[in-house]
């Protein structure tokens, strides 16, 4: 058994961790799944685990107990360990399957909805949806004093390089030209900004980002744009002034209208994907029938789901949906698109047939 549960950031929580739990829905066991918001402390988390986990005892008996108080020793050994190393939040997940020899504990990038519950699967909406609405961005900050390179996701950044190189404002030699210093300063941006391109280019493409920000200086950002290959200038989404003595959480808060605006723009293209799919009779059915016998099928590249599905439908085409290596997306709030298909569409790889 995993008795130390594997941190995971989150830039490295992946499809293959929802189809690794997706599996445990397989069996006919006493699965644990927990998910808790930091956001208001450790007292206030440990307090929810307490208080839920003591409900769920007075409602099974025998060996079900026995795995679920099994469980939740494991679940505080986890959670003494996060405390013991600092971690602060935002929010964590848990997931335990002893039948299995299963522990797993997995960081998130956002504040969850709290839950505790025992069931035959493990919960998976929750997180599928973290996944979806909290995709990494990959970050170039740079003005005059250097430039840092960041893997943001939600409410997290994690430092993967800084590049110190001082770029000088003024010349400290005596006698030069103002022709002079502009020469040596123009070439010190270049090198900083061609090294800084290459540095990241290799970054993001170990991590696999998709979306990119360009955060300083407009005059250092311009540099790095004439250096940065095509492959990432095509996923720039946005620019923002900035200075590296501002803090992280400042950066976050000023990439949010960013980022929610590519996730919205997403959710739009394939929502008109869906319906294009659906007038022409070809790849792309709705409603929680149609979809799920697509899913039974591994027919489903893409599962749209929205707030109109009931909670152990959504649940159940989740779990169909990450264990057929489906992309889940979910499309929050009002859509007029799914409010008239049950909550729920699916873009497909091949045509099905009734």
């Amino acid at each position: 058994m995993e008795n130390d549960a594997k941190r995971v950031t989150p830039r490295q929580i992946t499809e293959a961790l929802m189809r690794e739990l997706a599996l445990l829905a397989e069996g006919d066991r006493t699965v644990l799944s927990v998910y808790l918001d930091l956001s208001q402390g450790w007292d206030r988390a440990t307090g929810f685990v307490a208080r839920e986990s003591s409900r769920l005892e007075r409602l099974v008996s025998g060996e079900e107990r026995e795995y679920l108080e099994a469980s939740v020793s494991f679940l505080a050994d986890f959670l003494k360990r996060k405390k013991m190393h600092g971690f602060a939040g935002p929010g964590l997940a848990f997931f335990a399957d002893l039948g299995a020899d299963y522990v797993r504990g997995v960081e998130l990038p956002a504040p969850p909805e709290p839950l505790l519950a025992v069931d035959s699967g493990a919960v998976l909406f929750p997180l599928a949806v973290q996944l979806d609405e909290y995709e990494p961005v990959g970050v170039i900050l740079v003005d005059a004093s250097g430039a840092r390179i960041l893997v943001t996701a939600g409410e997290t950044a994690e430092a993967e390089d800084s590049l110190r190189e001082k770029i000088h404002h003024r010349s400290k030699v005596g006698g030069w030209s103002q022709m002079r210093y502009q020469r040596r300063r123009e070439k010190q941006v270049k090198h900083l900004a061609k090294e800084l391109a290459d540095r990241a280019e290799e970054i993001f493409r170990e991590e696999g980002i998709n979306r990119v920000v360009l955060a300083g200086h407009a005059r250092m950002i311009a540099a790095l744009k004439e250096e940065l290959p095509p492959s990432l200038v095509e996923k720039v989404i946005g620019e923002i002034p900035w200075n590296l003595k501002e803090g992280d959480s400042e950066l976050l808060e000023k990439m949010e209208p960013l980022v929610e605006a590519v996730e919205r723009e997403q959710e739009k293209s394939l929502l008109e994907h869906l319906t294009a799919g659906l007038r022409r009779g070809g790849l792309a059915v709705a409603g929680v029938e149609d979809a799920e016998l697509a899913l039974q099928m591994g027919a489903v590249d893409v599962l749209l789901i929205g707030d109109g599905i009931a909670a152990d439908a959504r649940e159940r085409l989740t779990d169909l949906a990450e264990s057929t290596d489906a992309h889940v997306e979910y499309v929050p709030g009002k859509s007029e698109t799914l409010d008239g298909l049950d909550g729920v569409g699916a873009l497909l790889r091949f045509k099905v047939r009734r």
